[in-house]
């Protein structure tokens, strides 16, 4: 009967350090889950909303560029005209300075 106690002990003890490497798991009340379901689509909602303001964001920045480039053309300013989306001001690029090696 040795032989099997030992067998039983050993196997006893690698389940107990098995599970004690396995962090405890807590569960909510069944109302405390579906409001976090609740949030949890809210905040999708939220980030798709996000996505489509971006998406907004840029073409009307890509439209502000591109009346931008009209108003360039028109005045029949340089090409290399900087424009700032900011102010909404014109001026000639910045001189680059001479970089000595």
């Amino acid at each position: 009967m040795k032989p099997r106690y030992v067998v039983a002990v050993a196997a006893l003890y690698i389940s107990v350090t098995l599970r004690a490497d396995e962090p405890k798991a807590y569960k909510p009340t069944e109302i405390q889950s579906l409001r976090l379901q609740v949030r949890q689509k809210d905040a999708q909602l939220a980030q798709a909303n996000l996505q489509v303001a971006q998406q907004q964001f840029q073409a009307a920045l890509a439209n502000l560029t591109a009346e931008a480039e009209k108003v360039k053309l028109e005045q029949k300013w340089p090409a290399d005209t900087q424009f700032s989306p900011n102010d909404l001001s014109f001026s000639a690029p910045v001189p680059a300075k001479d970089v000595k090696k």
